[in-house]
Parts: C-alpha cells; structure tokens; sequence
C-alpha cells in the first residue's frame, strides 16, 4: 500500500525557532569577530615589524656598499641638535630614502644609487596602505599596513642614533625604522629644537620654555606610542 504525504504534512520552522537560530548565529559571530580581529592585527603588527626590519638591513647594505655613505641627501632636510635626520616616508623629499634604496630617484644628475642595485623590494600597491604607492603625479610614497607613512632615523655617529621613544639612548644602528601602528595619525612625535635653535642667544626664560617644551613633547611621544612602536628592536 502507498503512502503519500500531503503537502500540508510537511512541518517548517516556526518563529521561536527561526529567532533561537539567529541568536545563536547571532552570539557565535559576536565571539569569532574579536579572535579574526586578533589575528589580522597581530599579522599587521608581524608585517610592520619585518619591513622596518627590512629598511635597516637595506641602509646597512647600502652603506657597505658606498664607501659608509648613507643612502639619503642630507642637504634635503636639517638635522636635529644630535646631528640626526627625521623622516617619514611619505611623498616628496621624505620619500627620497626609499626612492634610493628601490632604485626609483627622479634626478638623474644627483642620484645617489649610482649602481642602481636593489637594496629594498616591495610590491606596488594600487592604494595607499602597505607598501609602495605611486599617486597620480608620480610621487612616491611607502606605508605599512594601516596606511601610514614608517618614521626613520638616519645619523653618521659611530654610536648610532638616539631612540626618540622609550630610554632614549643611542642604539647602536646608523637607522631607526618605526611603524606608528593603528592608532597614530601616520607621524610620531618628536623634540623638534633644532641645531640652529640651539645656537641662538636666548633669555632664561626662553631656555626654560624651551626645555619644557621638550620635556613635554618626550612625555607624550613615550605615552601615546608605548604600545604602538614596532621596531627593528623588537625583533631580539
């Protein structure tokens, strides 16, 4: 004997049922969210570190290279009191390390990579964020995985530079290589006296607002970027 079902014997979900469902969809997607969120921003944090890693290693080859000269003009920017240059990588002349290092210098007549070899390889991206981007007027610019620009220390001293955050004390390396990292606006802070500021005549006044000025530019420096500073450092 046949049994057929009915079309009206077949049993759907109800609505209790169809919300019970979503509320544990619902609360599973509330628990994987953070740990994938985990995941890409410790990739990020991997990623940043290598590349600043990457930038030393390149600097260092490029000077063994040519006779212990640093990749960079440093008639394109002044130096602090330290005799150090502050960079970031964004476009136009802070930009021109990287351009030496990848073999991308515009003039011709001053170019530094005279032998042009490769000193630091990066994929071009198509959007500012991780790597080289070329914008549309052909400048250069290199970002690391938030989308902004790596902060570099360059200095001649035999001791290295000084680290702008934390002991600030010199390193040991002729170049430092900073991400900011996810919650920094792209450019670390910086005690911007410069050498020339320092050979003024000053009152005491001024030498006092001077030094707090300073004070308070390496206490903020030290708090806002404590947890947000990968380095080449943080790789021993």
């Amino acid at each position: 004997m046949k049994i057929s079902l009915s079309p009206h014997s077949t049993k759907g979900f109800t609505l209790i049922e169809l919300i019970i469902v979503i509320g544990i969809l619902a609360t599973l997607a509330s628990i994987a969210y953070p740990t994938y969120m985990s995941i890409q921003e410790n990739a990020a944090r991997t990623a940043a570190k290598k590349v600043c890693t990457d930038i030393v290693s390149a600097v260092e080859s490029f000077k063994q290279d040519n006779n212990g000269m640093l990749p960079y003009d440093s008639e394109m920017v002044e130096p602090d009191a330290k005799d150090q240059m502050h960079l970031t990588t964004t476009a136009g002349e802070d930009a021109n390390l990287i351009k030496v290092l990848t073999n991308r210098e515009d003039d011709e007549d001053r170019r530094l990579n005279s032998t042009r070899d490769i000193y630091l390889r990066s994929d071009e991206q198509e959007q500012p964020r991780d790597g080289l981007f070329v914008d549309a007027s052909g400048e250069l610019h290199f970002y690391d995985p938030w989308g902004k620009p790596y902060y570099i220390v360059l200095c001649e001293e035999d001791e290295g530079c000084i680290d702008p955050f934390g002991t600030r004390r010199y390193r040991g390396k002729n170049c430092l290589v900073y991400s900011t990292g996810p919650d920094m606006e792209g450019k670390a802070v910086i005690n911007t006296v410069t050498k020339s500021d320092e050979e003024q005549p000053k009152g005491k006044n001024a030498k006092k607002a001077a030094a707090e000025a300073a004070a308070a530019a390496a206490e903020l420096a030290e708090e806002a970027l404590e947890d947000n500073v990968y380095s080449w450092k943080n790789q021993k």
